[in-house]
C-alpha cells in the first residue's frame, strides 16, 4: 500500500520528534558539558586569611580543596570583602593525591607575608604583585642541596614565638630547623643552642614585646594562672629570632628564697630568672600593670598597634574564652569581650584562631570557617555569620 504524497512531511515530522530527538539530546548534553565551560568544584574550605591589597582593599583568600581518585586539587580565592566580588582567576593547584589527608595550612608573618604549605610537604610563598602564590620546593633544594637534595617528606610551621621557622624533615629522615629569610638551616634544636650562644653584649638594637610568661611557683597549686609581660630583646637584623616563654616565681617560693641574687622582680611579690633573660637577650622585664593574673592565657596574633589575646578568666571557666586588645604601646586594655557574647565563635571558642593585618584581626573558628574581622578597637568590619552553618534546618 502506497501512502498519499501529502502525508509523507507530516509523519517525517512526527518520526524525527517522537523517535530520533530523543536519542540525541542526552548525547548533545554530554557533548555540550565535555566540550563547553564547567563550573570549577572547589569542595572544603581548609585555611583562609584576610589582607590588604595595594590600593588598601581588604581581601579573604580561602584555599578550597576536593581530590579524585589520584590528585588532591587545590583552588585558591580572592575576594574583596567590601565589594563582595571574586578577584581575578583562582588559583588551581593540582598535587598528586596524599595517603593520608592533611589540612592546608596558611601562616601570615608581622610583615605580611603569607605562607601555605600543601600536604604538609609543599611549600608555596605569596607573591603580592602577582597576587598569586609560588611554588618553593625546587627552590628549597637548591638553596639547601646539601640537606634537602634527596627532597622532602614533611614539613610544617614553627610555633607562635618562632617567626619564619619551617620544620623540616628530609627524605633520609633528617630533621631540620629552617629559615628561608635569613637563610639559615639547622639540626633540629640546635637554633635554641646558637640563641643562647649570641653575643649579646654587641647588639645595638631592641624590639618592645608583650607576652604571656607562665607561673612556676610553690604558690599557684591549681589551674595554669599567667602573668602579661612586656619586655625588651636583642635583635640584629637578618638573623633569626626566636621570642622566649618566660617562667614567673613568687618571692615566697623556697627556691628565690635560697639565692634571691638569681632572680629579678618583675612586680610586686613576683620575679623571673635572670639567667633566662640573658640567654634570651633581654634587657628590661616589667608586668604589664593594667591586666590582672589570667589563666591559659595566649597571644593568638599581634599587628604594629595592638595585640589580640584570649584566656581564662579563672580556672573553673575554661568553657568560656575571653578575648581581648592591648594597645602595645599604651599597654592599656582597649577592648574586651566573652566568647557568650561572640556567637560567631563556635563551641564556645575552643577552635578559635586569629590573623593580624595592619588595620585590625581575622577571626576563624571550628571547622575553619571564617568567623569576624574587626578593626584594633574590637569594631566589627564584617561578619561570615559562621553559626547558621550549625543552626537546624525547619522542617
Amino acid at each position: 500500500m502506497s501512502i498519499p504524497r501529502r502525508f509523507l512531511l507530516p509523519l517525517g515530522l512526527g518520526f524525527l520528534f517522537f523517535f530520533v530527538l530523543p536519542l540525541l539530546v542526552p548525547a548533545a548534553i554530554q557533548w555540550m558539558q565535555s566540550n563547553g565551560e564547567k563550573t570549577e568544584e572547589l569542595g572544603e574550605v581548609e585555611a583562609s586569611a584576610v589582607y590588604q591589597g595595594e590600593d588598601g582593599s581588604l581581601r579573604m583568600l580561602r584555599v578550597m580543596r576536593h581530590s579524585t581518585e589520584r590528585d588532591d586539587v587545590f583552588v585558591l580565592l580572592h575576594n574583596d570583602l567590601q565589594a563582595k566580588q571574586l578577584l581575578g582567576e583562582p588559583q588551581r593547584i593540582v598535587l598528586p593525591r596524599a595517603q593520608v589527608r592533611q589540612p592546608a595550612r596558611l601562616r601570615t608573618e608581622a610583615d605580611g607575608q603569607m605562607s601555605l604549605l600543601l600536604n604538609d610537604r609543599h611549600w608555596w610563598l605569596w607573591q603580592g604583585k602577582q597576587t598569586r602564590f609560588a611554588s618553593m620546593d625546587a627552590a628549597l633544594r637548591q638553596r639547601f642541596a646539601a640537606e634537602l637534595g634527596t627532597g622532602v617528606a614533611q614539613m610544617g610551621f614553627g610555633g607562635v614565638r618562632e617567626p619564619g621557622l619551617l620544620a623540616v624533615t628530609s627524605n633520609t629522615g633528617d630533621r631540620y630547623a629552617l629559615y628561608w629569610a635569613s637563610g639559615d638551616i639547622y639540626r633540629w634544636g640546635e637554633p635554641l643552642q646558637r640563641l643562647r650562644e649570641r653575643p649579646w653584649a654587641q647588639y645595638t638594637q631592641t624590639v618592645t614585646r608583650i607576652d604571656y610568661a607562665d607561673f612556676q611557683t610553690d604558690v599557684a597549686k591549681y589551674g595554669l594562672p599567667t602573668m602579661l609581660l612586656q619586655y625588651q630583646q636583642k635583635v640584629r637584623p637578618g638573623e633569626f629570632e626566636q621570642w622566649p616563654r618566660l617562667q614567673v616565681h613568687s618571692s615566697a617560693d623556697a627556691q628565690v628564697r635560697a639565692a634571691p641574687g638569681r632572680y629579678q622582680p618583675v612586680s610586686d611579690g613576683f620575679v623571673v630568672s635572670r639567667q633566662s633573660l640573658r640567654e634570651a637577650g633581654i634587657t628590661q622585664v616589667a608586668a604589664v600593670a593594667s591586666v590582672p593574673v589570667q589563666f591559659s592565657g595566649q597571644v593568638l596574633a599581634r599587628n604594629a598597634d595592638r595585640v589580640l589575646m584570649r584566656y581564662d578568666e579563672t580556672p573553673s571557666t575554661a568553657a568560656e574564652v575571653v578575648l581581648q586588645i592591648v594597645d602595645a604601646r599604651s599597654l592599656e586594655r582597649v577592648w574586651r569581650k566573652s566568647s557568650r557574647e561572640i556567637p560567631q565563635l563556635l563551641f564556645a571558642g575552643e577552635h578559635l584562631a586569629a590573623q593580624a593585618w595592619a588595620g585590625g584581626f581575622y577571626l576563624s573558628t571550628g571547622m575553619n570557617l571564617p568567623a569576624l574581622v574587626i578593626d584594633n578597637a574590637g569594631q566589627t568590619l564584617y561578619d561570615f555569620q559562621p553559626q547558621k552553618r550549625l543552626a537546624p534546618v525547619d522542617e
